[in-house]
């Protein structure tokens, strides 16, 4: 039976090929700026550069155009920027409301002190 694939919205019928260990190979996506999002069959043995597994290697899709590459590289790396600055604002929400917290614990504090 032949594996699924949603391209685009529309669902394709993909035979997976077989790897050099004659197991079904695993579809990946590249992220590298050399290939960004670029698909490709590797043997399910492999698991990154230390492993390889049987060697096996196959792109399924076509090189971007070198414009169209840059441009998704440049968007993958605006967007680990956007990234990490959300992640910087969390954190200082997170220690604002730490203090905040506090700051009105120490007020409601003073509040009751006064009538005891």
């Amino acid at each position: 039976m032949k594996p699924k694939v949603i391209d685009g919205g529309e669902e394709l019928d993909v035979a997976a090929p077989r790897c050099f260990c004659g197991k079904i190979a695993r579809l990946q996506t590249s992220w590298t700026e050399a290939n960004p999002l670029r698909r490709f069959h590797v043997c399910p043995n492999s698991s990154g550069r230390r492993k390889k597994g049987c060697g096996f290697f196959v792109w399924v899709d076509v090189e971007f155009p070198p414009r169209e590459k840059a441009l998704v590289s440049w968007l993958l790396r605006r967007l680990k920027e956007l990234e990490k600055d959300v992640g910087r604002r969390q954190s200082i929400e997170r220690k604002l409301m730490g203090w905040l917290i506090l700051s009105w614990g120490l007020a409601m504090l003073l509040f009751f002190w006064q009538f005891l």
